[in-house]
């Protein structure tokens, strides 16, 4: 990152990001350049870069030694603004809370599998997860920061939405929504949250056994006519051990990028050889911005691709019924390296003209987990797997999806066998294909082409099936449109469900009552209309009911679904159910080192905090002959837990002191001494506070909370230094070996809170109102001078 940021050192504890793009001053950081280096792991100088943009913003923007990724502003991050240079107030300077989920939430993986957040405990350093990037509204990965697990203590709810999406999660963990990130607490049933339809399947871990062997290389290179060019096969072999790619097995870390490499070149890839050398080339043709994915996934394996080829084509196409001539834009990539052709090739890719040649679903990729399988067809998928669209005469039906593959006359069995491989891996997922049909598509000089054609069943089952459980990879635009297809066709048959109820519901009320149409229909809390009662009562419906005008149209739908969130991938849905749940177990959470910070969990996307320490003067020897007593001490003076109120009774008026007068407050009641007051930023209250500006609903919720820990997954726990690593820092902060310390981990609870969520909503209206341009969406801020400020 250093060197996209072109981070300047000023001296051993000064560092400065110069002024680039919008920056509107240059960022400074107060580190040492071993912590540096540690900051940009988690690209907090990047956020300290964003807050650079901010409007009115002078001299720089700052993040002290503590610094490291928040939301939008880093913590430690400090910026001035000038309100007569259109300065503005962003809550992204505040902090957030540590919030958590159930053992048994599916957290999605970059390779489309899913795991339990609890299995990640061990594995969390090594792993990537998905999350979104909400700038560039697309999906993305991130590595994990850290990994937390707690006892849960307050109170936890679970969330049901219409399409049957489920999640158990502690009242404080943030859900995204219209209005950002709000916490489970504030949610209400009707509201809509962001669901990522794509599910995925279970992790499998993969055994060792071996897929491919030097001696498969030798086999290949000799078919190729290559084992005798001089030192070829030696160089190849010690390119591939060099890069880990021999032996190949199961667990070995690049498969899954092989997969998927694998699977786009059975689409719109190609291998061949040039020259008298035989020198191999693997080449790759889609959208700049898929390419750009593949040439990823390349350095991955520690092969560079080429840079992106764009160039215009004319061609000639000749049909059963014209021949045609197309303009387009063609966009390319590519690897020259034998070794990595040699190697695909071992494992069964095909080379040359595909038209031309006899080629087969890898026998090895059957006895692959099932997560493996759906990579390598995933990627075939989105090479060559038609679009999710809807009928053209019937907006409420989609298209069969359809595969389709030309051969050459003589080669048309292999074709068949091919499809019907993909069909039997189809199956694993619960996807049925059709028979497979040919067509004699055109004639050229090299003889007949025919073109195969695998159907994939529109049933609603196997559609979302196929897009939840296996999708597309290195396809945006397909991805993002099967993922608003499995939203649409869930709703379509809730609709469905619901109007079959009615229907059955206005049956037996006929029988019952005796009542015609008009009388039945006023009886019924829905929204059918007259004709709809009368063929349920007075006629014998076949089949189930149709969706119904109410119901929108895919086009219309996808409008609406996707409405805020682009071509993401995201869509929205309601939440029909929220309960409070009886739970009695650890609960776990994540933070990740993006800086938008979220990760999708159970389908949802959710965001994820501050712990403090409090040094004391005893040791463990001290205490751990009183331990017990100690606990029961805390437990009596302290609320804590679901329901917990203070002893304070503090009225409306008092509130507004204590948010006035802050620590000083505290200590004039005797809960402080004066020095503490010495060592508050601000000497403990901020000057010119106005607690009217506080919404009547926010005291309300703050009233009887003032001296309480909370719950959730508010603690406070009593540790021993158990090891000291560094005795220069140690001894900074008086910490020694034995030393009894307490770890708090509290908040503003309800009243802070709201007063959050109060402004955050004003500050995102506050941005489209004043156009003002922000690198990211939670530096939300509105000028100084304005009503909002």
């Amino acid at each position: 990152m250093n060197g996209e940021l072109n981070i300047k050192k000023i001296d051993d504890y000064r560092w400065e990001i110069p002024r680039s793009g919008g920056m509107r001053v240059p960022g400074r950081l107060y580190t040492n350049e071993r912590m540096l280096k540690v900051a940009e792991k988690d690209k907090t100088p990047l956020q300290v870069k964003n807050v650079a943009h901010l409007p009115g913003i002078i001299k720089y923007s700052l993040a002290m030694p503590d610094m490291h990724w928040g939301y939008g502003f880093p913590i430690g991050g400090v910026a001035a603004t000038d309100p007569d240079k259109g300065g503005v107030i962003s809550p992204g300077g505040i902090g957030y809370d540590i919030n958590c989920l159930s053992g048994d939430t599916r957290v999605l993986h970059p390779h489309g599998y899913y795991m339990e957040i609890k299995n990640f405990e061990s594995i969390w350093q090594k792993e990537e997860i998905n999350c979104f990037d909400f700038k560039q509204e697309k999906l993305t990965k991130t590595p994990i920061g850290y990994f937390l697990k707690q006892r849960s203590g307050g109170k936890v709810y679970q969330l049901k939405t219409a399409t049957g999406e489920k999640i158990v999660a502690t009242d404080d963990h943030p859900f995204y929504t219209k209005d950002g990130m709000v916490p489970l607490s504030n949610l209400k049933e009707g509201q809509e949250v962001a669901i990522y339809p794509f599910k995925g399947v279970p992790y499998q871990e993969p055994d060792d056994r071996v897929i491919l062997t030097e001696e498969d290389i030798k086999r290949t290179l000799a078919k190729l006519g290559k084992d005798g060019a001089g030192s070829a096969t030696g160089q190849i072999l010690k390119h591939l051990y060099r890069k880990k790619l021999l032996p190949l097995r199961y667990n070995s870390p690049q498969l899954p990028y092989i997969l998927k490499l694998m699977g786009y070149i059975f689409g719109d890839g190609c291998i061949y050889f040039v020259n008298r050398n035989k020198k191999g080339i693997v080449a790759f043709y889609g959208s700049p911005e898929d390419l750009q994915e593949i040439r990823k996934d390349t350095l991955s394996l520690g092969f560079k691709c080429s840079r992106i080829y764009i160039r215009k084509r004319e061609h000639k196409i000749t049909t059963h019924y014209n021949t045609y001539s197309i303009r387009t834009q063609e966009s390319s990539c590519k690897i020259t390296s034998s070794s990595l052709a040699i190697l695909l090739v071992s494992l069964g890719t095909p080379f040359g003209r595909k038209t031309a040649r006899d080629f087969s679903v890898p026998e090895w990729i059957f006895n692959a987990p099932l997560w493996q399988k759906r990579l390598f067809l995933a990627a075939f998928f989105g090479a060559e797997l038609s679009i999710p669209k809807n009928l053209s005469a019937h907006g409420y039906n989609l298209y069969c999806p359809v595969i389709s593959l030309n051969k050459r006359k003589e080669k048309v069995t292999s074709g068949k066998k091919f499809l019907l491989q993909i069909s039997r891996l189809l199956a694993e997922f619960g996807v049925k294909t059709h028979k497979i049909s040919l067509r004699e598509e055109k004639t050229t000089s090299k003889g007949n082409t025919i073109r195969l054609r695998l159907i994939i069943s529109a049933k609603d089952d196997d559609l979302i099936n196929l897009y939840t459980k296996v999708g597309f990879e290195y396809n945006y635009k397909r991805r993002f449109l099967g993922n608003v297809a499995a939203q649409f066709l869930k709703e379509k048959k809730n609709t469905i469900r619901e109007r079959e109820k009615v229907a059955s519901r206005a049956l037996e009320l006929r029988k019952k009552t005796g009542q015609g149409a008009r009388a039945i229909l006023a009886m019924m809390d829905s929204n059918v209309n007259l004709r709809f009662i009368k063929r349920s009562i007075y006629e014998e419906r076949k089949g189930i009911p149709r969706i119904g005008s109410a119901f929108p149209v895919f086009s219309e739908f996808l409008r609406k679904a996707t409405e805020g969130l682009g071509t993401s991938g995201m869509v929205w849905d309601k939440i029909v159910e929220k309960k409070e749940v009886s739970f009695n177990d650890y609960v776990y959470d994540f933070t990740v080192k993006h800086p938008h910070h979220n990760f999708i969990a159970n389908n949802f996307v959710v965001s994820n905090c501050g712990v403090r320490l409090v040094r004391t003067n005893l040791e463990q020897k001290d205490i751990k002959p009183k331990l017990r007593q100690l606990l029961s001490v805390l437990f009596n003076n302290i609320p804590c837990g679901v329901g917990a109120t203070s002893r304070l009774k503090l009225s409306t008026s008092e509130l507004k002191k204590v948010l006035k007068e802050g620590a000083k407050w505290a200590v004039a009641r005797g809960y402080g001494e004066e020095e503490d007051l010495e060592r508050c930023e601000d000497y403990g209250a901020m000057k010119g506070a106005d607690p009217d500006k506080v919404s009547s609903y926010a005291y309300q919720r703050g009233r009887d909370q003032l001296g309480t820990l909370g719950s959730g997954n508010h603690f406070l726990e009593i540790d021993v230094v158990e090891e000291v690593f560094d005795e220069k820092i140690a001894s900074v902060f008086s910490l020694f070996k034995g030393q009894i310390v307490v770890i708090i981990h509290s908040g503003s609870r309800g009243l802070g809170y709201q007063i959050c969520d109060d402004y955050l909503a004003l500050m995102r209206r506050a941005v489209e109102k004043y156009h003002i341009q922000l690198p990211d969406k939670q530096l939300s801020c509105a000028p100084l001078t304005s009503p909002e400020g």
